[in-house]
């Protein structure tokens, strides 16, 4: 018994995956005014009573959009250990420049233009805070430490990666901005000069 409930579970799990890559794809490629059910439905291979029996609502699936891309953020092997402010640059860039990251900007603006959608949204945008602001999330603290000028680099240096994502979002294409290289290595540059004071 305990395996035909395992097998079901499984079962299950690869459905919703299913479904969550599919909104994604749509959202990447179409924007969310253009990601509907019936589009997540085509993609994904599936009817509409699927989707419903695993997301009650459209909310519920873009909530599981979030957090399955804030876990690849999270699962990302590194190059280097995470232990200066240039790898702390370095992986916030890697984070927000993959391809996919646009499917979190599409829903960050959608929720801000919605109030119920952002009511629901919520605990799921502020649960990817954590990337980037020290104040909520421990581990990044402790990894910044305590000096002002530091910390202050580190959340510049988010900001403007959060901005590129989204100047790759509206691009044609998803192409980076014609100036992205030299912020991205300004920023690595200066956090590198930071690590040596």
């Amino acid at each position: 018994m305990a395996s035909a409930t395992r097998t079901q579970a499984e079962r299950s799990a690869a459905m919703r995956s299913r479904l969550v890559d599919a909104a994604i794809e749509s959202l990447v490629e179409h924007g969310y005014a253009h990601t509907t059910a019936v589009e997540i439905c085509r993609r994904a291979g599936v009817t509409r009573g699927a989707l419903q029996h695993h997301f009650p609502s459209t909310s519920a699936l873009f909530v599981e959009v979030l957090e399955a891309i804030y876990r690849e953020g999270d699962d990302a092997p590194d190059d280097e250990p995470v232990a200066s402010l240039e790898a702390l640059v370095r992986r916030g860039f890697a984070r927000t420049s993959r391809p996919r990251f646009k499917a979190v900007i599409e829903i960050w603006l959608a929720a801000r233009n919605d109030p119920d959608f952002a009511a629901e949204l919520g605990p799921a945008i502020e649960r990817m805070s954590a990337w980037f602001d020290p104040a909520r999330s421990p581990r990044l603290a402790e990894l910044l430490g305590d000096e002002p000028e530091r910390v202050a680099l580190y959340r510049l240096a988010m900001e403007a990666m959060i901005g590129l994502a989204l100047g790759r979002a509206v691009s044609p294409g998803g192409a980076p901005v014609a100036h992205e290289p030299r912020v991205v290595d300004l920023l690595t540059r200066l956090a590198r000069e930071r690590d040596a004071i």
